[in-house]
């Protein structure tokens, strides 16, 4: 864990913990091997952080260790004032933490529950509160005879101090007096006095300055007076033993509460250090992978800076089981091999990690790693012993759903040897089946991988032109170390690189280096040019986004124009109605001796002119025309005027008649159209409900609605369409009579309406209801032609 920088992780959390009981904690944090404890842990982090999000920090002040104080109240030992004062401050700190976390219905369980198990310290919080006030001061009214002894202690100084005032006014004492002050040593009051008045003075001396020319001297008269106070004094200080006692049994009664409050104040304060944590790194929480899964998306080494780390993504458990990173010194591949080390073992100690939300990470029985130098020089092993000594420590102890991470594997030796050694202990650690990544250089190791199932390739990258690592890590082909390249840079002499260059020619490697270079300046162009067409993917579909939006803002614009336009002609329509009776009761009334037959003419005229006023886009979105020819009975139409479904009860010549509803409508075929499937569903099921409401009640007609229109309360101008419509209908459907139900109120509604029905061609007869009839003078009676 050292060597990985998980005691780096440890400090920053211990800097984040803002009291001792939670640097406690940060400094005693392990990784769990146990899912169920890790998932737990996790789950702390998240509600702290969601709580820190949602909530923002809790204010408690800052809690205190206060265990040894707990202690001695346990041995009845009796603590400082300061010790019970952090008590106290303690006791407010979780009354706080209890209150804003343990509630009910709460979306933060885990940290409700720690918060929960805080008892109610309310009693012993209103012991503390009648010893110290705001200031923690000890109160006077601590306890009857604190009062009283500080009432005579009060008495008292005034006493004195008005007695040694008047010494120092004396005209007699004036020479003696070194300053006009007096003060007190020893608990006492006294004056300051000359060194050479020193037996002209009365008095006992109590101190001299640093020179030796002032005494402190406290005069005879007041000696009597000191003597009082001071033993009321040693009272007060008695009285307060005696209340701090009290305040310790208290204290006592309650201690295994108050170490359990204290132990779960300290763990809430930890998770939200542990928040502040992953607010500080960028960091999230990753899904629970399966045994031995890893999937790190975009993970971030979690030490170094964000600005200059590069992530990478790595895999590794699932498709293949050993990942072997290969490419240039200073390249990257140890820095990627501790990234998935340290995000494993922060993962495992419930800490967030530094990586996108996708990312998965399983949780290891245990975390072997062999990175860097680790020769033990006390035991004069060199660099291959010392790695050979923890590969073989490795080799003994690791078995499935562990985690081997092994840095230059092989190394330290003659490179033939090396390599078949590595090969060997990278077969014996995928046979044990632990989860392996490794660095290396050598080829014969790149060979291994590619021949060998769950084994897989790959690389850091190198910038040929720059000659510079990208740090950027590549799954699935080998790389080159670029030796030359790096020795070059670094100020080899050209020389000496050519004869190099001479002899690796004439090793057996040659052929692989050129083929992993070819492989990976494919791989580059291959991934620019799915970046091309990700780029071009993403412009065609933010472009059907935009017309899709534009589609659909010119359909809702037009759907706003149509229904405006429809509400402007119902309103012209409804208008022109009121004005058009007017105008016929005018020429009814007026002198113009024309025929009645004329005269019933130009009303009927005028009328059927209103009612073929058709409204804007009434057959509007796509509606299809339907032949009268083709309607039979018991079609479901759309009749486009009401803007309603019905089901057609008869057809004659180019008029149907439909049932919308409860009424029976009479219309021309050009006002109906197909209907919508949802249409012809919501109709068969009002249809059903219909049927099922007459056979439950078999005594109600079935078109009771239909012969009568309730428009009581309303004025005339709202009431006539609605009247008017149901005309039409009723007389359509051959009904007489029926009844409009107006309410008696004034009675100038019904005059109105009875003003209108004696215009109308096709009444032969209306009346008031007799009381017989239902409805009385709230009814009228209307009989057809």
């Amino acid at each position: 864990m050292r060597i990985l920088g998980f005691s780096q992780i440890k400090q920053q959390l211990v800097r984040l913990a803002p009291s001792s009981l939670s640097k406690e904690i940060a400094r005693r944090l392990r990784p769990s091997p146990i899912q169920e404890e890790v998932i737990r842990r996790l789950q702390d982090t998240e509600e702290a952080v969601q709580y820190r999000l949602q909530e923002g920090p809790i204010d408690y002040g800052r809690l205190t260790d206060i265990r040894p104080a707990l202690a001695k109240a346990a041995r009845n030992i009796v603590p400082e004032k300061a010790e019970c004062i952090a008590i106290w401050h303690n006791i407010q700190a979780y009354m706080i933490i209890k209150e804003k976390l343990a509630v009910p219905d709460t979306p933060y369980v885990q940290l409700s529950k720690r918060a929960a198990s805080i008892a109610d310290f309310t009693a012993l919080q209103k012991n503390f509160s009648r010893v110290f006030d705001e200031d923690l001061q000890i109160r006077d009214t601590a306890s009857p005879e604190l009062f009283r002894l500080r009432t005579r202690i009060a008495t008292l100084e005034n006493r004195t101090k008005r007695m040694i005032t008047e010494i120092l006014q004396h005209k007699e004492y004036q020479k003696y007096f070194q300053e006009q002050l007096f003060t007190v040593r020893n608990n006492r009051y006294v004056i300051p006095i000359k060194q050479e008045y020193r037996r002209a003075f009365p008095g006992i001396v109590h101190d001299t300055s640093a020179s030796g020319l002032t005494l402190y001297v406290e005069p005879l008269a007041m000696v009597d007076g000191n003597n009082e106070l001071q033993t009321v004094r040693m009272g007060e200080e008695k009285e307060l033993e005696r209340i701090f006692a009290r305040l310790t049994e208290a204290i006592k009664a309650q201690d295994e509460a108050l170490l359990l409050a204290t132990r779960a104040a300290g763990q809430v304060e930890f998770c939200f250090a542990k928040a502040a944590l992953a607010e500080k790194m960028a960091a999230i929480r990753p899904r629970m992978g399966e045994a031995g899964v890893i999937r790190l998306i975009q993970a971030r080494h979690p030490l170094l800076s964000p600005d200059k780390v590069v992530p990478n993504t790595l895999r590794l458990g699932d498709e293949y089981r050993v990942l072997l990173i290969t490419g240039s010194n200073t390249g990257g591949k140890t820095v990627a091999m501790k990234t998935l080390g340290l995000q494993v073992l922060m993962h495992q100690a419930g800490l967030f990690i530094p990586a996108a939300a996708e990312s998965v990470l399983a949780v290891f029985r245990e975390v072997f790693s062999d990175i860097g130098d680790e020769q033990d020089l006390s035991q004069n092993l060199s660099t291959f012993s010392g790695h050979i000594k923890q590969l073989v420590y490795i080799l003994r102890h690791c078995r499935e759903k562990d985690l081997v991470l092994i840095d230059e594997l092989g190394s330290g030796t003659d490179p033939t040897e090396g390599s078949a050694i590595a090969i060997a202990i990278l077969d014996a650690l995928k046979t044990r089946g632990a989860d392996v990544m490794v660095t290396t250089h050598y080829n014969d190791l790149k060979n291994y991988a590619y021949e060998t199932a769950g084994v897989e390739n790959a690389h850091v990258e190198f910038d040929d032109k720059t000659l510079q690592p990208t740090y950027k890590l590549r799954i699935g082909t080998a790389g080159s170390s670029h030796a030359f390249s790096i020795s070059a840079r670094l100020g080899m002499p050209a020389e000496v690189l050519q004869f190099a260059e001479k002899i690796r020619k004439q090793t057996s490697h040659v052929d692989m280096e050129h083929i992993l270079a070819k492989l990976n300046r494919q791989e580059k162009d291959l991934e620019l040019r799915e970046i091309e067409t990700a780029q071009r993917l993403r412009e065609i579909t933010r472009q059907q986004a935009v017309l899709q939006r534009e589609r659909e803002e010119a359909a809702k614009e037009r759907s706003l124009l149509l229904t405006a336009a429809r509400q402007d002609a119902r309103e012209a329509k409804r208008k022109l109605r009121i004005e058009s009776e007017q105008i016929i009761k005018q020429l009814k009334q007026s002198k113009k001796k024309s025929a009645p037959e004329e005269l019933a003419a130009v009303i009927q005229r005028t009328r059927q002119n209103i009612r073929d006023l058709s409204l804007p886009g009434s057959n509007e979105g796509g509606r299809v025309p339907v032949k009268s020819e083709e309607l039979q009975n018991g079609d479901i139409v759309f009749v486009n005027s009401l803007q309603e479904a019905g089901k057609v009860v008869s057809v004659q010549g180019k008029n149907i008649t439909a049932v919308v509803g409860t009424l029976t409508v009479r219309v021309k075929a050009k006002d109906v159209s197909l209907p919508t499937a949802a249409e012809i569903q919501e109709e068969k099921r009002r249809e059903q409900k219909q049927t099922l409401q007459t056979a439950t009640h078999t005594c109600k007609p079935v078109t009771r609605i239909a012969t009568e229109v309730n428009v009581i309360g309303k004025t005339y101008a709202d009431a006539l369409p609605d009247i008017e419509r149901f005309l039409d209908q009723a007389l359509g459907a051959g009904f007489s009579p029926v009844k409009i139900i107006h309410g008696k109120g004034s009675g100038a509604l019904r005059r109105q309406i009875h003003g209108y029905l004696a215009d109308l061609p096709f009444v032969k007869e209306f009346k008031t209801a007799e009381e017989g009839e239902g409805g009385g003078a709230g009814v009228t009676l209307v009989y057809f032609k």
